[in-house]
């Protein structure tokens, strides 16, 4: 009987045995489609944690979209979606198809439509969603709010000198920006000043040929046209060791510098050599440059700076809020004066308002 009992209990094991031999591999095949499910609905933080995703594919189409808000019309029997100010509707027609193609979707129809004076701009997208639903749109551009990022604007100051007041101000600023100087002649504790600047860049602000420059001006050391090649190299070498993290390199003055070829084409020799750009703010509508930079591997542009003799500080700063807007792109080369701080200071809530983003010169030669 005992033996009986024992061979019953073997039997009653091997059967548990194969039968988890039999279930697990199904159970861990389950497991792994749940964790593949799962994953597919889990994104990555900046921490690099997993969390759930729990966007729909309509709300993440809105938020790639930037909708500002979204509406339903009986009469129409479709979902209007009011989008922001800054992009046009046909940009916003192709970015949704991008969108909706990039994650199995269909595009049915799209029409800009040009009967309806109420609306800025506005046009009609019907297109069949990854699971196979007809989804029919209004899509309509507002008329004063502005989506994020429309446009940009950069910031730059140009410095003569700095005190620990304007270091201060500069450490304020919420926004990148760019600090123009010249790294010859300075003061002692000037380079160790400009570091203390935090969320800066550095354009080398090179005195360049022009009828304003004098003996003076001698020890800022000058590109001028009787120069040859391997002093205009020399000068430039010379900055970079001053400023070795410098972006690149800024006219001061220069009206006439711009104007000559091959003071140009000595110049962006050594810019290229040391991977830097090169931005034209002499004001000279002869200017040279981008002809001249097309035979170079840099990235070169032409703009404006303040100019007390043509308007005031502030109507300069409106005038460059409304190039950014309309242009898509500006650039805002203020003096390192209080005057020129209080107006950055109050760039903040003016960009927000007409969907303008702050960035530095580099970032606005590069586009």
């Amino acid at each position: 009987m005992s033996k009986l009992k024992h061979i019953v209990a073997i039997f009653i094991v091997m059967g548990i045995i194969a039968t988890a031999v039999y279930f697990l591999p199904q159970l861990e095949s389950t497991l792994n489609i749940r964790s593949d499910d799962k994953s597919t609905s889990e994104v990555t933080t900046k921490d690099g944690e997993q969390e759930l995703d729990t966007l729909s594919f309509m709300e993440h189409l809105k938020k790639e979209l930037q909708v500002l808000g979204a509406s339903y019309s009986k009469r129409k029997k479709k979902e209007i979606w009011t989008l922001g100010k800054g992009q046009t509707i046909i940009m916003y027609l192709l970015q949704a198809q991008n969108y909706i193609l990039s994650k199995g979707g269909s595009i049915v129809y799209m029409e800009e439509l040009f009967d309806n004076p109420t609306v800025f701009q506005s046009a009609l997208l019907d297109f069949i969603n990854p699971d196979g639903d007809t989804v029919k749109l209004d899509l309509q551009i507002s008329e004063n709010v502005f989506r994020s990022n429309a446009s940009m604007l950069a910031v730059a100051f140009q410095v003569t000198d700095i005190t620990p007041e304007q270091i201060v101000e500069l450490n304020k600023l919420e926004f990148p920006f760019t600090l123009l100087v010249n790294p010859f002649s300075q003061q002692d504790g000037f380079k160790a000043d400009i570091n203390r600047v935090k969320n800066k860049e550095v354009f080398l602000w090179l005195y360049m040929e022009s009828n304003k420059i004098n003996k003076r001006h001698n020890k800022y050391r000058p590109i001028r046209i009787h120069h040859t090649e391997e002093q205009i190299e020399e000068i430039i070498t010379n900055a970079m060791l001053a400023f070795p993290d410098a972006k690149g390199i800024a006219t001061h003055f220069g009206e006439q510098a711009v104007e000559h070829k091959q003071l140009l084409q000595a110049t962006f020799k050594p810019t290229e050599k040391n991977r830097l750009q090169f931005i034209d703010l002499s004001l000279n509508k002869m200017s040279k440059v981008m002809e001249t930079c097309r035979d170079y591997k840099i990235s070169c542009k032409v703009s404006s700076p303040y100019n007390p003799d043509n308007s005031t500080l502030g109507d300069y700063v409106s005038q460059k809020l409304k190039d950014a807007r309309k242009n898509g792109i500006a650039a805002l080369v203020l003096p390192l004066t209080k005057e020129g701080l209080d107006k950055a200071e109050s760039l903040q809530k003016k960009v927000q308002a007409q969907g303008t983003s702050i960035i530095n010169l580099s970032t606005f030669i590069s586009y």
